[in-house]
């Protein structure tokens, strides 16, 4: 997630060559994409039993976020065009960053002691 969030903040400093700005885009989207692979196999990781509705509660808070960041451009872009944009494209890359940074501080990849076969049985 390191690398989207810097081609995200590259994206404002590149003046007006829509090529580049096409190149770091379709590169940050690409890679943050390969991340859905490995955030979608923990729910097996840490809870084998319970995955499938681990899964839709994080779906949900994802989605959530997907129907507020159309509005919250919005409201960035409407004050002023380039200035908006560019805090657009930073509280995205940020956003990247505060879920390396949550994931290196609190990621797992064991069995959770409440997901465990033997804890579910009593």
């Amino acid at each position: 997630m390191l690398l989207p969030a810097a081609f995200l903040v590259a994206v404002p400093y590149i003046g007006c060559s829509s090529t580049v700005a096409v190149v770091l885009l379709t590169l940050a989207l690409t890679i943050i994409s390969l991340t859905g692979a490995g955030i979608n196999i923990n729910h097996i990781d840490i809870a084998p039993r319970y995955a499938g509705f681990l899964l839709g509660i994080t779906n949900t808070f994802g989605i959530v976020a997907g129907i507020i960041a159309p509005t919250a451009v919005g409201l960035l872009v409407s004050q002023d065009l380039q200035t908006g944009w560019r805090n657009a494209f930073f509280v995205s890359a940020a956003l990247n960053l505060f879920g390396l940074i949550f994931y290196v501080a609190f990621g797992s990849g064991t069995i959770q002691d409440w997901a465990r076969e033997d804890a579910a049985g009593q």
